[in-house]
């Protein structure tokens, strides 16, 4: 026989897990619901952070295409600006290979009338009077040397020569005073020259006690006569500046007689 206490302890049971089931089941019901509409918004924010992620590396690259286009733009006018001063380059290099070509050529035909002119001042200077002739040949062998120096330029050459043209030219325009050592008559002495430009060459004692001058034609010191003495020692001193110019009685080319 069923005992009603069992029976009613059942129901008891029963009415008191009712509610729990129905919570249980209200759970149930209430995830199948909210999980899909959690799911989609979840989806819909990563959805939405990829699409702003996509749209910053996309604002990103294009701004890096408008700025590779910019450099590509200048790059392209900076090679064009290089092609034209690379053609200016060409047509300079050129036009200087043209001017060096020419200036050797010139070169070659000057170089040897420089050695001419050389070779004249030398043999001048043999021929010439004996005034600053150790003076006026170490100028010459000074000129011979730069001539041969190839790291001399030819401009420079040709500078140095008329230099000293135009000082052998000068001799033949100025007097000048100087003192030296010549030998009269197998005598060496020291005396007081007087050039009168180049076309003559006198000289006096220290004392001045004897004058004479250099005879071109037996090429040596020859004295003169003591009345030349007077106007000598005037010449002196004009060419030395001490006393103004005037008329002097002075022996030219042939001696003369007292």
């Amino acid at each position: 026989m069923i005992s009603w206490n069992r029976i009613l302890q059942a129901v008891t049971v029963g009415c008191l897990m009712a509610p729990v089931l129905l919570w249980a089941a209200g759970d149930a019901v209430r995830d199948k619901i909210e999980r899909p509409v959690q799911q989609a918004i979840a989806t819909r924010q990563a959805t939405q952070k990829a699409e702003e992620t996509w749209q910053k590396k996309h604002n990103e690259r294009m701004a890096l295409l408008a700025s590779l286009q910019q450099e590509q733009t200048r790059l392209g006018e900076e090679k064009a600006r290089l092609r034209e001063e690379q053609a200016a380059h060409r047509e300079r290099i050129a036009a200087k290979s043209r001017q060096l070509a020419a200036g050797e050529e010139i070169a070659n035909q000057i170089a040897p009338y420089l050695e001419e002119v050389l070779v004249e001042i030398r043999d001048r200077i043999d021929a010439d009077q004996p005034f600053l002739t150790d003076e006026r040949r170490r100028r010459v062998a000074h000129l011979k040397n730069l001539l041969a120096d190839p790291g001399v330029t030819i401009s420079e050459k040709f500078r140095k020569t008329v230099e000293a043209l135009m000082v052998e030219a000068e001799y033949g325009r100025t007097i000048e005073v100087y003192q030296d050592t010549i030998t009269v008559e197998g005598q060496s002495l020291l005396a007081t020259i007087f050039r009168l430009g180049r076309i003559a060459l006198f000289y006096q004692t220290l004392d001045q006690s004897q004058s004479g001058l250099f005879d071109v034609a037996t090429g040596a010191w020859t004295p003169l006569p003591s009345s030349f003495d007077g106007a000598l020692r005037k010449a002196i001193d004009i060419g030395a500046k001490r006393q103004p110019v005037e008329l002097l009685r002075l022996p030219i080319g042939r001696m003369a007689t007292p």
